[in-house]
């Protein structure tokens, strides 16, 4: 009997649903009707029980869309040798992690920073450094202050996006803040305002003191970047920053009230909220690659229910001749969407 199942390719999942059989045209038409009715009768009564929605407690198909663009982006992206300004080379290059902070205490909304400062800085990004495809998580720090995480396919220097970023910042008084906190401390007041944060050496601390004496306190380390070389990283990155979860439980009633207001917490470029995945392939067509997937259980994690099954892998972990299948599937899947998959 032949296997009439539905199989679709993702970067890092291959999966196998029923096919669907189309509605005959009098129910499809009864449907439309049902819907007509509710959105048009039954609105209001629902709006009664409806409850704002935290946006920094992402819902599972939100995570889901989070871990498909970035794992896209990663697939997509060529490993590539970067020549830094140090003149140390950088081999097998894919994506940058950046987090940006704010150097001194927040005095603006949320909404504010996202609006001038944020969106500035995305739009120089994508003008400077043909920064295309991108993704973005907002988040709460311990002292309060907002700060994001983006996760990009192009190589930046980190010096230049901290340059850019304080210059941003300082359109709302970040820099002037943090300058007039510290341009009157001593070496020794300094060493012990970082000590109270972390540990740290003297020594260090002698160094930070004099790089910010001698920029006049003008540059202060609001940009962390990290390169993605391979799987684990990305696998790091993601659980630690990207998809966490904020409970309800864990805030005070001025977070939520904040968190409620902030508007989206996360977004992607369009390059990736229009990158589908619907090419469909009968499973009797595509028996040896199921088998083959199958065959593989140490790093294939398969997962069966009444109606999907699903194959969850690392391509890198895989044999060349499946890597060579996926990344041929993903490239020309891309291209159909016009996603512009960065040069080598």
């Amino acid at each position: 009997m032949l296997d009439l199942r539905v199989l679709q390719v993702y970067p890092s999942r291959i999966t196998l649903t029923n096919k669907r059989k189309p509605l005959e045209f009098h129910k499809t038409k009864f449907n439309k009707q049902c819907k007509s009715f509710y959105t048009t009768q039954q609105t209001q009564a629902v709006e009664n029980f409806k409850q704002d929605k935290n946006p920094f407690i992402i819902s599972k198909a939100s995570k889901k869309k989070i871990f498909d663009s970035i794992n896209s982006m990663y697939a997509l992206s060529p490993k590539r040798t970067i020549t830094m300004r140090n003149k140390k080379e950088l081999y097998n290059f894919k994506l940058s992690f950046v987090t940006l902070t704010l150097p001194a205490k927040q005095v603006h909304s949320d909404i504010e920073i996202k609006k001038l400062c944020l969106n500035q800085f995305l739009v120089e990004l994508r003008k400077y450094y043909n920064v295309n495809n991108y993704l973005w998580k907002a988040e709460l720090q311990q002292n309060k202050n907002i700060h994001f995480h983006l996760i990009l396919d192009q190589y930046v220097d980190f010096q230049a996006l901290r340059r850019r970023w304080n210059r941003i910042l300082e359109k709302l008084g970040y820099i002037s803040a943090y300058r007039d906190k510290f341009k009157n401390m001593n070496l020794t007041q300094y060493h012990e305002m970082r000590n109270q944060k972390a540990s740290c050496s003297f020594e260090k601390s002698k160094a930070a003191f004099a790089a910010g004496k001698q920029s006049n306190w003008s540059n202060p380390n609001s940009v962390d970047v990290r390169s993605v070389l391979n799987k684990r990283n990305l696998a790091g990155y993601l659980g630690k920053y990207i998809s966490k979860n904020v409970s309800s439980d864990e805030v005070d009633e001025n977070t939520k009230f904040r968190q409620l207001s902030f508007g989206r917490s996360w977004f992607r470029s369009y390059s990736l909220s229009s990158l589908k995945y619907v090419n469909k392939y009968l499973a009797c067509e595509m028996q040896e690659l199921i088998k083959y997937l199958r065959s593989k259980k140490d790093v294939v994690l398969e997962i069966t229910h009444d109606f999907f099954t699903a194959f969850y892998f690392s391509a890198e972990k895989l044999d060349k001749s499946f890597q060579d299948f996926l990344n041929r599937f993903l490239i020309n899947n891309a291209k159909l969407y016009n996603y512009p998959i960065p040069i080598p």
